[in-house]
Formats: structure tokens, C-alpha cells, sequence
């Protein structure tokens, strides 16, 4: 998977500094089913979605919803394991990150996010 980080346009802040591009079927399919935590400014960003769930989830998500302008139209700061999140037909990709990190980066709608792909 490719990585890389996230700057919010508004606030200058890097609000992922390790995210990695869930792109293809099987990327998206496994998401972080597995995983035990993500640690601050670690996130997962999938492409194309528009809804995601928790089934066999072991920890809450932050779920970021971005438009075909890389700006984020929905935020739900706290998604809890085996619960649906809702589906947002303006939303072309979801990025997910720590729970709570909405707020603790200051994210708000309509903040633009640019990709700084790894080197």
C-alpha cells in the first residue's frame, strides 16, 4: 500500500502523518480488521467509499468522509465497533484515524486536505 501523510489546507496542521491508501478490492476489504489500535496520526484512507462499518472491530474510529474535492463533508469523531457508519453520497473516499482526532486536530467541514505522498 502506498503511503504517505495529510496536511489540512486551513490550518497548515498534518493531521496523518502515516496514512496509507486503501485503493484496490482487497486493501479495502481487510481495512484494519486485525489491527489492535492506531496510534496518533496514523490513518487508513479508502478509495472509492462512501460508508464503512465495524463488524470485528476491537476499537472506536474517527471516520472522516472526503468529496470529489478533497474537502472533508462529514465527520463522525467516534464510530464504536459493530455499528454502521452512514453513508454519504457526496463522499467519494473515507479517511479513518483515532477516535476523538477530529477534535484533537481541529477538523472541521469543508477543511481541504492535501496528500504528501512518502518518498
Amino acid at each position: 500500500m502506498k503511503s504517505g501523510r495529510l496536511r489540512n489546507q486551513r490550518t497548515g496542521q498534518i493531521v496523518g502523518k502515516w496514512v496509507w491508501k486503501a485503493d484496490s478490492f482487497w486493501t479495502r476489504f481487510r481495512g484494519l480488521l486485525g489491527r489492535s489500535n492506531l496510534e496518533p496520526g496514523e490513518g487508513l484512507w479508502l478509495l472509492p467509499c462512501q460508508q464503512v462499518h465495524m463488524w470485528g472491530m476491537k476499537f472506536s474510529l474517527s471516520v472522516w468522509f472526503i468529496d470529489q474535492s478533497g474537502q472533508v463533508c462529514e465527520l463522525v469523531d467516534e464510530l464504536s465497533p459493530w455499528k454502521i457508519s452512514p453513508r454519504i453520497r457526496n463522499a467519494v473516499s473515507i479517511l479513518e484515524f483515532p477516535k476523538g482526532w477530529g477534535k484533537a486536530t481541529d477538523t472541521e467541514l469543508g477543511d481541504e486536505l492535501v496528500w504528501e505522498e512518502h518518498l
